[in-house]
């Protein structure tokens, strides 16, 4: 592997995470800061930004954007483990960048909507504004972010949710990804498709957590935000979770994928009739 082939890979991991980040978590800051934005609307930009992020970088680097992806396919797909670290921080890096410019275009607006609400960042409660950038459980703007309202989610609940949520996303993506699978789209529409998953799962989950599924989206903005002013609201986080988007994504990433690669497609994909070449097609 030379130097040059994994800075390219690096790049276009750094590209297609930072168009997730920019399109997905723009967004959020939109929905809370501005109010101009549903959950769906939300949902259908994460889907947006997975799919352009997959089909920005996935020609030279496999379109990963995600370091819980990256890690499942060097578990369950053969993916290189001396390429593992450099996505990771790739990834990470993109998604820290594209907080700061968001913060950058929105600074005057996010300070008016904390000043219509009271709110100090770094304070207690100040998650409602700090929410733009990361996670918490539950989520700020739905179910509130007082303690009462936070008791409604153990941190328990929070980490099972990421990690179901994780595992069908990743169970997804090797089934639309399976070559052996006839009824998976052709490989052009699988980023499509998958984003469209990401879309259904924020949908369901995001009260609950605010569906990270990925822990460069929450790592890399997390940073932002502790460094912009949360300092406490970021890491320990107001309950102490600061690592459950990342450590849960990862643990439901690494289910999703084993179940698919070392039972589903076993029992289910492998014995299927492959798809007919070109040249069958045509006799």
């Amino acid at each position: 592997m030379s130097d040059n082939k994994i800075f390219q890979e690096m790049v276009a991991e750094f590209i297609g995470t930072f168009i997730l980040v920019l399109f997905g978590v723009g967004s959020v800051c939109i929905a809370v800061w501005v109010g101009a934005y549903g959950l769906w609307v939300v949902a259908v930009m994460f889907a947006l930004g997975v799919a352009l992020g997959v089909y920005a970088s996935g020609k030279v680097s496999g379109g990963h954007i995600n370091p819980a992806v990256t890690i499942t396919m060097a578990v369950c797909a053969g993916f290189p483990w001396r390429k593992v670290p450099a996505y990771i921080v790739a990834q990470v890096l993109a998604a820290f960048v594209a907080a700061a410019f968001i913060h950058y275009l929105y600074a005057d607006i996010l300070a008016a909507f904390e000043a219509s609400k009271e709110i100090v960042r770094g304070e207690p409660g100040s998650q409602l504004s700090a929410m733009g950038y990361t996670t918490f459980a539950p989520n700020p703007g739905i179910i509130g972010n007082t303690p009462e309202a936070m008791a409604r989610v153990t941190n328990v609940q929070w980490f099972i949710s990421e990690m179901v949520a994780t595992a069908i996303l990743l169970f997804g993506i090797f089934y639309l990804l399976d070559e052996n699978n006839t009824l998976a789209p052709q490989a052009n529409l699988a980023p499509t498709f998958i984003g469209l998953l990401v879309a259904a799962l924020i949908a369901v989950e995001a009260p609950i957590s605010m569906t990270a599924l990925n822990p460069a989206r929450d790592m890399g903005p997390r940073l932002w935000a502790a460094l912009a002013g949360w300092g406490d609201i970021a890491f320990p986080g107001p309950k102490g979770g600061w690592w459950i988007p990342t450590v849960s994504t990862i643990v439901g990433a690494l289910i999703g994928g084993l179940v698919y690669q070392k039972a589903y497609k076993k029992v289910f994909v492998t014995d299927q009739p492959q798809k007919p070449s070109p040249e069958e097609t045509t006799k």
